[in-house]
């Protein structure tokens, strides 16, 4: 036991067996408490990644009167976040209940980026075809610690028209902050040409009769995207001939982005109609 008490006796005789008997106390009492070295810090990326508590990381224990126990106290979290940080308590006890505590810190900070798959290019006709934005279109969003969240940050058009270049940004964020951007290229280019009723074919007897060109003679134009198209006068062409002569009258459709149609009318000029002239009177 700490302290422990010795009686030491010594006995003093003489020749007729006369003695006195001489004790001594000795006291074994150690106060002296081991030593050992604190541990060296440790870092890690992730929770799952600290090292259990084991008492044989620590190597140096000593006493001065024999071989101390060592015991793995805890882990003890300072409340922070990326980093957080542990410290990690043993004691090292000798026999006669003196002790020393050995620390450890043990730091965890994630500072890898999560990663996701890259997302492919969108190609549409028209603006009203862009679609909405959806974090579900990220996939394969991925950490080394956590399950990373995405957010959708915009779209930032290059603001051109025929084809307009639209960047769709989504960001992977992990529990540090760590976070990449996934961005998503979406084209609108409109290629497809509008359409429109084709024209009649006109007759008429005499070139004065040719109709003067009317846009409006134009219907039922229509675009595959929301802008009404527009509509203009070409010109007429004739193929030199008379009796008949054959005018082709020419209008262009077209949409926002240039796609266009001819729509082509032929107006033929054929007299077919007699001159009149009265009977000369009789001569006698």
């Amino acid at each position: 036991t700490c302290p422990e008490v010795i009686t030491r006796t010594y006995r003093v005789s003489d020749a007729c067996n006369n003695f006195i008997n001489l004790t001594q106390t000795i006291t074994v009492g150690d106060n002296i408490p081991p030593t050992a070295s604190n541990l060296a810090p440790v870092s890690v990326q992730c929770l799952t990644d600290i090292p259990a508590g084991n008492i044989l990381d620590v190597t140096d224990e000593a006493d001065n009167c024999g071989v101390p126990v060592v015991a793995f106290i805890g882990d003890v979290d300072n409340g922070g976040t990326c980093p957080k940080i542990f410290t990690r308590t043993y004691s090292v006890t000798d026999a006669c209940g003196n002790s020393i505590n050995v620390t450890q810190a043990i730091t965890v900070g994630d500072n890898i980026p999560p990663t996701a798959d890259a997302l492919a290019p969108i190609n549409v006709q028209c603006a009203s075809l862009v679609p909405a934005s959806n974090i579900l279109d990220v996939t394969g969003e991925a950490d080394n610690c956590s399950v990373p969240v995405v957010t959708f940050i915009g779209d930032v058009s290059n603001g051109m028209t025929c084809p307009e270049t639209i960047t769709r940004t989504y960001r992977v964020t992990d529990a540090c902050n760590n976070s990449i951007d996934v961005v998503q290229t979406i084209t609108v280019g409109d290629n497809i040409a509008p359409t429109a009723n084709a024209l009649a074919p006109i007759n008429v007897q005499c070139a004065s009769l040719v109709p003067a060109s009317n846009i409006a003679d134009v219907t039922g134009e229509a675009d595959n995207c929301t802008t009404v198209p527009t509509v203009t006068f070409i010109g007429d062409v004739t193929n030199g001939l008379t009796c008949p002569e054959t005018i082709t009258r020419t209008y262009r459709v077209s949409d926002a982005c240039n796609n266009f149609i001819n729509l082509t009318q032929t107006i033929t000029v054929g007299d077919n109609t007699p001159p009149t002239a009265s009977n000369p009177a009789p001569i006698a």
